[in-house]
């Protein structure tokens, strides 16, 4: 029991230095400004792609689906066979969310680590990719509301993984991580959420490149 205790703690804490390396704030130096400065004041592809342009957006995110496959996909190579490994992923993907969101490199204001979210679900089961980019889409689609789509999509993960992920205790495990992005998605989104209750929020438009 302590040796899986410490094998959780030393994979949230290097998950959550690779999520610290926020992209869009690196990228952004290199047009000598900081993202955060800027449009929304998120470090994250979207306001990049407000702000620098769609190219440049979609650059950031492609960046940050790498960050995030690093920890989430060599926690799943290390532990592939061990009982929990999607648990396992899972919690590697929280915490690199928190990372991402709470960057120790960059003052601890991030981004809203949807994208991080993105690359957890398609690493513990591609179904749950599936249906998340599917609802993030659709909903992106027929509101052009980014914040809405990203939400939404969040809490299609737990859903998911409670009907497809085997074996009880790693399918509790697994949905309790899930339901903790989900929940940390909400609660940075939590401004944009005011806006949609209001009808204020922005709908998404890009800059041209």
């Amino acid at each position: 029991m302590g040796k899986f205790v410490l094998t959780v703690v030393v994979i949230g804490i290097i998950s959550y230095l690779i999520g610290s390396i926020n992209c869009s704030i690196l990228i952004s130096r290199a047009f000598k400004k900081d993202v955060r400065d800027s449009g929304s004041g998120n470090a994250g592809a979207t306001n990049m792609a407000r702000t620098f342009g769609t190219a440049v957006g979609v650059i950031t995110m492609l960046c940050d689906f790498l960050k995030a496959l690093i920890p989430v996909l060599l926690t799943r190579i290390v532990f592939q066979d061990h009982e929990y490994w999607q648990a396992l992923v899972c919690f590697s993907g929280f915490c690199c969310a928190m990372g991402h969101a709470f960057p120790i490199y960059f003052g601890f204001r991030g981004g809203k680590s949807v994208t991080v979210v993105g690359m957890t679900f398609l690493v513990v089961d591609w179904r749950c990719f599936v249906v998340g980019i599917s609802v993030f889409l659709a909903v992106v689609l027929l509101t052009r509301y980014v914040s809405l789509g990203s939400i939404l999509a969040g809490f299609s993960g737990p859903i998911t993984m409670f009907f497809i992920c085997r074996g009880t205790g790693n399918r509790y495990f697994a949905v309790v991580c899930l339901l903790a992005l989900a929940l940390m998605v909400l609660w940075l989104h939590r401004e944009n959420v005011k806006r949609l209750l209001n009808g204020t929020e922005h709908k998404f438009k890009t800059k041209k490149s």
